[in-house]
């Protein structure tokens, strides 16, 4: 057992100020992404706790690790071992994107322990071997840029990607923030991220939707998302509990390109969940 200075070796920062009397959403961030992400949506007046997490190989959690700390395995296990630490027997999951997929990972490994599920721009991962085999291949090509080329050119590439066209609609000053995000990030650790944690290394959860029956779960996806749109319906056609919300007006990020009306959502239903607990 770690003792209480070394309750993980993550960095992890509550949001907004911790009162053991209140439910807790735990924010996982996104590829290339910290727990600073959320920094601006969840005000300190937040009526729950807000924990944030930078995962491996991004933010301040060390990127020099063995690679089977990189494994998604591994990382639901040291999830579940900091909640332990600071004595969250249950608590609410919030994912964007890879952190999404993290998220859905978590809640079907240990379902008793998730109150809510928040899946932003999330997948169950790639339903077929021939897809991952692809998928492992184009990423493992990005890891191999990361490490062979100067960062800002990768990140100058992963912003002109046009999953993400629309942040090119937000203010100058966020996407300021979001690049200065990217660049100070490890490129080893990124790397790594990709290699043991990407869509295509991650098992397929499309057979295991079903299990989400004991979890409520939503499905968070932007207007001018047509492809997590696309994911999120087939999720739903999977398992019909599953709700569904299209956020007008936004793309891939939802909580920095529409912040009030993403933090009214996940809001109400926090507050639901915890009425219908009562």
């Amino acid at each position: 057992m770690r003792s209480l200075s070394q309750l993980s070796f993550y960095h992890y920062q509550w949001l907004t100020p911790y009162q053991k009397n209140r439910t807790t959403l735990i924010c996982l961030h996104g590829f290339t992404g910290t727990l600073h992400t959320f920094q601006s949506v969840f005000p300190k007046s937040a009526p729950y706790n807000v924990l944030g997490i930078d995962l491996p190989g991004h933010g301040q959690t060390p990127s020099e690790c063995l690679p089977e700390v990189y494994t998604m395995p591994a990382v639901i296990e040291e999830i579940v071992q900091l909640t332990a630490a600071l004595g969250l027997t249950q608590f609410s999951l919030l994912g964007y994107s890879m952190g999404a997929r993290l998220a859905l990972a978590l809640a079907l490994t240990y379902p008793q322990k998730v109150q809510q599920l928040f899946l932003e721009s999330g997948s169950p991962g790639l339903a077929t071997r021939i897809q991952r085999q692809a998928r492992i291949q184009k990423d493992h090509q990005l890891a191999e840029r990361l490490l062979t080329e100067p960062l800002v050119q990768f990140v100058n590439f992963w912003e002109n990607l046009s999953l993400f066209a629309t942040q090119k609609n937000l203010p100058s000053p966020v996407q300021t923030r979001i690049r200065q995000e990217r660049l100070a990030q490890n490129p080893l650790g990124l790397a790594s991220s990709l290699w043991y944690m990407g869509t295509g290394a991650q098992t397929s959860f499309w057979g295991r939707l079903s299990e989400l029956a004991m979890v409520p779960t939503n499905l968070l996806v932007g207007s001018e998302d047509r492809k997590f749109i696309g994911i999120a319906r087939q999720m739903q056609a999977e398992q019909s509990s599953l709700h569904l919300i299209i956020f007008p007006k936004s793309g891939h990020c939802i909580h920095l390109e529409q912040p009030a009306a993403f933090y009214t959502y996940v809001t109400e239903r926090m507050e639901g969940g915890r009425e219908n607990e009562n």
